[in-house]
């Protein structure tokens, strides 16, 4: 006697949605998820299995090509404070956004900063070549930004440092729909650690190609963290 409709009713979800769910031609809205899981009464085990399931549904991530032909420019120490400072990757990101006006008070609008601090993040972009000033006002001088890997860099560890400052606010101030902190800790072969940092590097590659599809209308930042809580033989003192 219950019927679909009233099930979708319930669940405040369109009984057409619930009917092309249920018969395998489309998947459920992430954006119903938290709604559902909490309609439904799920406990803590359940509901975790469940956001699971439904992500791995989305993901797909062996689908998503990534375009080899893009244009990197590759930053140096030189760039101390580009590096460094989170204001200039977030400022050249705003340039994918789709309806970002490139200007220092809408800069400073979007990203939450002080007016004469975006000025600032301008003029340090502009000086390294990586703005431009165009017919309709700033330009990027190159479509994506890089810096060098695995070595080391007193401005990257200031910028690590800070993204990971950041992260720590965003836990408290961000609602847990519009995040995702996790980890995952297991043991593993020092030798395996070059693939385990190329994996990581495919996947970032992987998650850019896929943020450039649909209407952008924000900036993310995506941390992956990988690191050893067990001292090494050397650091015990054990040969």
């Amino acid at each position: 006697m219950y019927s679909l409709r009233a099930y979708a009713r319930d669940l405040g979800v369109h009984a057409a949605t619930i009917s092309m769910v249920f018969n395998g031609k489309r998947g459920l809205p992430l954006g119903k998820c938290s709604q559902i899981v909490n309609k439904l009464a799920l406990g803590p085990k359940e509901k975790a299995l469940f956001v699971e399931s439904l992500n791995h549904g989305k993901s797909a991530i062996d689908a998503i090509k990534v375009d080899e032909s893009d244009e990197r420019f590759m930053l140096d120490e030189s760039y101390f404070n580009v590096i460094s400072e989170w204001e200039h990757y977030a400022v050249l990101t705003l340039f994918d956004v789709d309806d970002f006006k490139p200007h220092a008070r809408g800069i400073a609008s979007r990203l939450g900063i002080p007016l004469n601090r975006a000025e600032v993040v301008l003029t340090n972009l502009l000086t390294c070549g990586l703005l431009t000033h165009g017919v309709n006002g700033y330009e990027k001088s190159h479509a994506r930004v890089r810096t060098t890997e695995d070595v080391t860099s007193i401005a990257l560890r200031k910028g690590h440092i800070e993204t990971l400052e950041m992260g720590k606010e965003k836990i408290e101030s961000i609602g847990v729909e519009e995040r995702d902190f996790s980890s995952i800790m297991f043991a593993l072969d020092p030798e395996k650690l070059p693939k385990v940092k190329s994996i990581i590097r495919e996947f970032r590659q992987k998650m850019a190609a896929l943020a450039k599809e649909g209407h952008r209308s924000g900036v993310y930042q995506l941390a992956i963290q990988l690191y050893p809580i067990t001292s090494s033989i050397k650091e015990r003192g054990l040969s």
